[in-house]
């Protein structure tokens, strides 16, 4: 193929992948999106001056509860520990627990970035927090824990430790989880059906040829939305806040590695018992045809939950991603039933 041939279908491709990939740009398709780049950027490197936290240890660790069972709450890309505050009051007789924040969230500083050569795929950051997890559990003494883990991240994490350490974990709590990045037609989808090609994609594509120079005001056009996080608008614009807060480096390299894995693949080997709860999601979708949501919270799983006995499913209406804001009252009871009543 020659050079400018193959530029043009590279750029193609790139073309179709921002589309698909950086995060949930289908929210926005009524109106035309950002779409600016700053070739001066560098969104895979620490910032200049950027003062970097320690490798392998969370951004903060809220402690509440005066129960006898232990509660680890790992919440998803963006927020902080804090946002599990009245979910962790209404819990206060029931568990002790531990809130944590993914270094770089919460106002909290970043580990130092691996460089640029490194790839996606070698999840730096998110086996960072796997080993926080570790250290905390050991640190604290904690037996037979409750770990929940929350949407985009926390999933992952609180998957992975499991299933290492199937041995220390009582079970496992998802809170609308997503396995994986799912393209919505199957053109994009092609480009993406393999672990391999998930992280190619992104190590030689998507992080150098688009995060890397993405601007934030792009980042907050294309990323996800507040009708994502909470039914109520107002609820859902200060979680949105939440979210878009920490600085742009980090979201990106959070985000291309949750984009270059899928705990899917792992799942014929958990070993402890998981309750998978979902947002019912309805009236979210100001056009039918692109179920981003869906394709996070429902189609990333399919062919790898079904009729497996450790894995409980249960949906619950009328609710958003931080499905405990929306309906505290559901969630707290279907918790307390999955885990054998306070």
């Amino acid at each position: 193929m020659c050079f400018s041939c193959r530029k043009t279908a590279v750029l193609f491709m790139i073309s179709l992948l921002v589309v698909a990939l950086s995060s949930n740009v289908h929210a926005q398709q009524s109106v035309e999106r950002i779409m600016k780049q700053d070739s001066t950027l560098n969104n895979l490197v620490d910032p200049p001056g950027y003062e970097t936290g320690t490798p392998g240890t969370f951004g903060d660790v809220l402690r509440h509860g005066s129960g006898l069972r232990p509660m680890i709450l790992i919440p998803g890309f963006g927020f902080s520990g804090g946002i599990f505050a009245d979910l962790m009051e209404s819990f206060s007789d029931n568990f002790q627990m531990y809130a944590v924040t993914l270094a770089g969230f919460g106002g909290t500083p970043a580990p130092p970035g691996p460089g640029e050569s490194a790839s996606f795929g070698e999840q730096t950051w998110t086996n960072g927090a796997v080993r926080a997890l570790e250290v905390l559990i050991e640190k604290e003494g904690i037996r037979n824990a409750i770990i929940v883990g929350h949407w985009l991240g926390g999933t992952q994490i609180a998957l992975r430790y499991a299933l290492k350490h199937p041995d220390k974990v009582k079970a496992v709590i998802i809170l609308s989880g997503a396995a994986k990045f799912v393209a919505l037609d199957s053109a994009r989808a092609a480009m993406i059906n393999t672990l391999e090609k998930r992280v190619r994609i992104n190590d030689a594509y998507m992080g150098p040829r688009w995060f890397k120079t993405v601007t934030r005001e792009t980042w907050d056009d294309n990323n996800f939305i507040p009708g994502d996080y909470a039914v109520d608008p107002v609820l859902g614009l200060r979680l949105w806040r939440e979210a878009a807060t920490p600085k742009l480096h980090v979201w990106v390299r959070y985000l291309c590695e949750f984009n270059s894995q899928d705990i899917s693949l792992d799942l014929d080997n958990l070993e402890v018992p998981t309750l998978m709860l979902q947002p019912g999601l309805e009236g979210i979708y100001h056009d039918p045809s692109n179920f981003y949501m869906d394709g996070y919270l429902n189609r990333s799983w399919e062919g790898s939950i079904e009729n497996k006995d450790r894995i409980t499913v249960k949906i619950i209406p009328n609710a958003r991603v931080c499905l405990w804001v929306d309906q505290p009252t559901a969630v707290k009871d279907t918790i307390l039933e999955f885990l054998g009543g306070g």
